[in-house]
């Protein structure tokens, strides 16, 4: 049987920051990576930009990535004094650019979150945006202590789970870039077998005048050899 203290045990303060706090500083490190890569090879991202049929440059894409050094920096210092939303509120940024190239240009070779790394856009790359986004508010609501309070708090655990969280980076890293490519490439075009008759029939003609059989040559007829109708 519950009573009142068993109730407060194991009621809503049972859920913390710190079921959170793993994703969300997970997500804080991925933006501030980002942010690095834009700051140091900008050309990809200005590139995706001017695909996106945005204004890009160089220095707007340093911009960005300046941007994003300092949201990361931001949640990870003080999440509770606005960080957490900012977090949120870039992420949030991110599916909208991501969802917008999907509508215009499905075929874009990047969306320039990585650098030189192509990154094309995709599903699975505006749901992982989309799920940072939950989790920046999450921890707004949760008020999550900051990054420097949580990992004192988990004494020498924080070793593991820092070596945890770079791993879980860089797993999401392949996973967007490796898989998205990976399932285009195996899965067969959607107008393979669209090809009609008459448009095989043209390759065919095609490839016999290549082969100087042209209409009328006596190959094409059967039993009649190549020499037929020739003076004798």
């Amino acid at each position: 049987m519950f009573d009142s203290a068993s109730a407060g045990r194991y009621g809503r303060r049972d859920v913390t920051p710190d079921t959170i706090a793993p994703l969300y500083f997970l997500a804080a490190s991925l933006l501030l990576v980002s942010g690095v890569l834009k700051l140091v090879r900008p050309r990809a991202t200005a590139q995706a930009l001017l695909d996106a049929g945005l204004p890009g440059s160089r220095a707007v894409a340093r911009g960005l990535g300046g941007a994003e050094c300092a949201a990361a920096a931001f949640a990870a210092a003080a999440p509770a004094r606005g960080g957490a939303l900012a977090l949120a509120t870039v992420y949030l940024a991110f599916a909208g650019f991501v969802g917008y190239v999907l509508r215009t240009h499905p075929t874009a070779g990047s969306c320039g979150c990585a650098g030189s790394k192509a990154v094309p856009p995709s599903l699975l790359h505006l749901g992982l945006d989309v799920v940072a986004t939950g989790v920046g508010l999450a921890y707004v609501a949760q008020h999550g202590p900051s990054a420097m309070g949580w990992f004192a708090g988990l004494g020498l655990g924080s070793v593991p789970v820092i070596a945890g969280l770079g791993l879980a980076g860089w797993l999401t890293v392949v996973v967007v870039t490796e898989v998205p490519p990976a399932w285009h490439a195996w899965t067969p075009p959607a107008d393979q077998d669209a090809a009609s008759h008459a448009d095989r029939h043209l390759v065919a003609e095609d490839a016999l005048s290549i082969a100087g059989i042209g209409p009328g040559h006596p190959s094409l007829w059967p039993g009649v050899g190549a020499d037929a109708g020739a003076a004798g």
